[in-house]
């Protein structure tokens, strides 16, 4: 992958299902190596997750592990084996980093302690993503991303924009794995400041991300203003009063709009052909709009049932007013936008066949992303790594699959 930000870095990584697995595909997606590691037989756990094609299982065509694989060189490796834990030590004794997700308490009796492996390899970055970090009274809990969700005290304040009943509403989780995947974001940044460090020192350096933390992260206006007030943000019944920026629907969707500030409202009353019921003293000024924000949203949302998406967004843009689509995941993949980024690539694979991906979420002028291969199938790349790189016969090789080590 030369000419790639990153090529030339090698990377292990023993991980599983979403954050550890996003990690290394930022890595091997800006050109790292990247060497995955999963279990003989099943495999990560994301090849058991949809979506599926025809909503058919297949440990082959999951659409997460196939996007979150991308790049990657496939091996299989039980690593509890006396056997399967050498091979590993000998993988990230020639490695730059190894990546792992795995509960703290499992990895030292293994074995893989960042101690240890330090020993064998000193310029090594170790990457540790677990739900609650390497210390403190939760390290050794296990979690999901709806706890961590929780956990983090981001579901609490969602939705940030008001609900029916605070009180008798839960708090909710973000769709998907916003937990993980925002984990391994922060471990891979994490990453790469450890790796140009061990660059300029020569010694590598134990990477502990918490997932809980990483997500806390993203709210820090609502922990800024506990810290600073001992104010705690609570959800607020109905939207927010007084903002008017809110979803309207529209005759084939919907639209987000903000006008509340003065000169947004006068400038969309305008758009709107200044209609009679907006010289209402109800809606004169910022407070009396507040006050009577449903009577005004119903009015707007009068004028824009009655209009495409396409046109308001159009009136809106014209009368320089906030206002985007709210786009579903078709009209994302279908967008005008993501086609003139081209934020949409196609790559073959064996089993899955051509497959529509994201591409990375930043563009490089020099060192482009770019999709160098399909993520692995499972165990696709157990002789060029094991027998190419780490020395071992073919004859070995049948030996290990026979033993369940590969």
């Amino acid at each position: 992958m030369s000419g790639q930000a990153l090529s030339g870095l090698k990377v292990v990584e023993w991980s599983d299902f979403v954050s550890g697995p996003y990690c290394g595909k930022l890595l091997a997606d800006l050109g790292a190596e990247v060497i995955k590691v999963e279990r003989p037989g099943t495999g990560d756990k994301a090849r058991s997750y949809g979506p599926f094609p025809q909503d058919i299982p297949h440990p082959e065509k999951s659409g997460l592990f196939l996007y979150l694989n991308t790049n990657k060189l496939g091996v299989t490796l039980d690593v509890r084996t006396a056997t399967g834990a050498q091979i590993l030590s000998k993988l990230v004794e020639q490695a730059d980093v190894l990546v792992e997700n795995n509960p703290p308490r499992e990895v030292e009796e293994l074995g893989f302690a960042y101690k240890r492996l330090s020993e064998i390899n000193p310029r090594l970055v170790m990457a540790s993503i677990t739900p609650f970090g390497q210390t403190g009274p939760y390290r050794d809990y296990r979690s999901c991303d709806l706890i961590s969700f929780n956990a983090s005290g981001l579901a609490f304040v969602n939705p940030s924009d008001g609900v029916e009943d605070p009180e008798g509403q839960p708090p909710l989780k973000g769709p998907g794995h916003q937990g993980d995947f925002v984990a391994g974001l922060s471990g891979a940044v994490a990453t790469m400041a450890a790796v140009l460090t061990s660059r300029v020192t020569g010694s590598g350096q134990h990477v502990d991300v918490s997932e809980q933390e990483a997500l806390a992260s993203i709210m820090r206006s609502y922990l800024g203003l506990h810290a600073i007030e001992a104010m705690t943000w609570k959800r607020l019944k109905g939207s927010i009063p007084g903002m008017v920026s809110d979803k309207y629907h529209c005759a084939d969707g919907m639209v987000y709009l903000l006008c509340g500030q003065d000169r947004f409202w006068a400038q969309w009353m305008k758009a709107m052909g200044d209609p009679d019921w907006a010289q209402n003293e109800l809606f004169q000024d910022r407070i009396s709009r507040r006050e009577n924000w449903d009577a005004a949203k119903a009015m707007i949302e009068e004028w824009t049932r009655e209009r495409t998406v396409e046109e308001v967004v159009r009136t809106a843009d014209a009368s320089r007013v906030p206002c985007r689509p709210i786009n579903t995941v078709k009209a994302l993949a279908n967008s005008e936008l993501a086609a003139a980024r081209d934020y949409f690539v196609d790559v073959d694979h064996k089993e899955a066949g051509t497959v529509k991906y994201p591409v990375g979420p930043f563009k490089l002028s020099q060192t482009p992303w770019r999709v160098q291969r399909p993520a692995p199938l499972l165990g696709e790349h157990n002789e060029e790594v094991y027998c190419n790189r780490l020395g071992y016969t073919r004859q070995e090789l049948t030996v290990m699959r026979a033993g369940g080590v590969i």
